[in-house]
């Protein structure tokens, strides 16, 4: 059974909500901890960059969040992000696809029957 959330969150949001906030670090000492640029981190945090493996681990080690949840939490963010800003792509390639599928059952019954040749035997 699978789920699906309509609006995730970005875990850059939620990192600095929940880590760098209450811990009333800057942006720079953040970065220092993590040994990351500070505009990479600052983009992360504002939700205007990805969270890379790189960084997830890098969390990891400093601040306990398991880089597993954050790697999640991007999941859900990009498929989300995909859905909303696809939407008319996705409901025309499903029209495209079932009217393939309906031209090829129309050519599958109007058709010949097919004729099998097996060891210099014809069939059919």
């Amino acid at each position: 059974m699978s789920y699906r959330l309509e609006n995730p969150g970005h875990p850059g949001g939620y990192v600095r909500r929940n880590i760098v906030e209450p811990r009333n670090l800057t942006v720079m000492d953040a970065a220092g901890l993590l040994d990351v640029p500070r505009q990479t981190l600052f983009d992360f945090l504002n939700e205007e960059a990805v969270l890379s493996p790189e960084l997830a681990l890098r969390i990891e080690a400093v601040f306990g969040v398991e880089m597993e949840t954050l790697m999640e939490m991007q999941t859900q963010f990009d498929i989300a992000d995909m859905r909303k800003r696809c939407q008319n792509l996705q409901s025309e390639l499903a029209a495209k696809a079932r009217s393939h599928l309906v031209a090829s059952e129309a050519q599958e019954t109007s058709a010949p029957p097919p004729t099998i040749i097996r060891r210099g035997h014809v069939f059919g």
